[in-house]
């Protein structure tokens, strides 16, 4: 894949994580969850990019990652929400480079 293509899908993947939290609204919404509405958009996409992708945003301050377990039940995630900066982002009162949303 060309570099040019590989940074404007990096840059497409990382205004979709942000449109998905959005639409998590206050519960945020899990890496996994994420992974499964992003194959809506992208064909393969791992586990692994996601969390990369996510971490990336987070270090950008537009979203903010918990991790929360359950050792009865077994559970292990991280979840997920959109920071006030990144709703700024999606709102168009702000810009942030390395980040294309849908319909721009």
């Amino acid at each position: 894949m060309s570099r040019l293509l590989k940074v404007s899908n990096e840059k497409i993947l990382r205004g979709l994580i942000l449109e998905i939290c959005e639409q998590s609204g206050a519960t945020g919404a899990s890496i996994e969850l994420i992974q499964v509405a992003l194959k809506y958009h992208i064909q393969s996409i791992t586990k692994e990019e996601v969390l990369n992708t996510c971490k990336y945003l987070e270090g950008k301050n537009l979203i903010t990652m918990n991790h929360t377990e359950n050792e009865r039940l077994k559970i292990s995630r991280d979840i997920v929400y959109l920071s006030s900066k990144g709703q700024d982002l999606l709102d168009g009162t702000i810009t942030v480079d390395g980040i294309q949303l849908v319909g721009d």
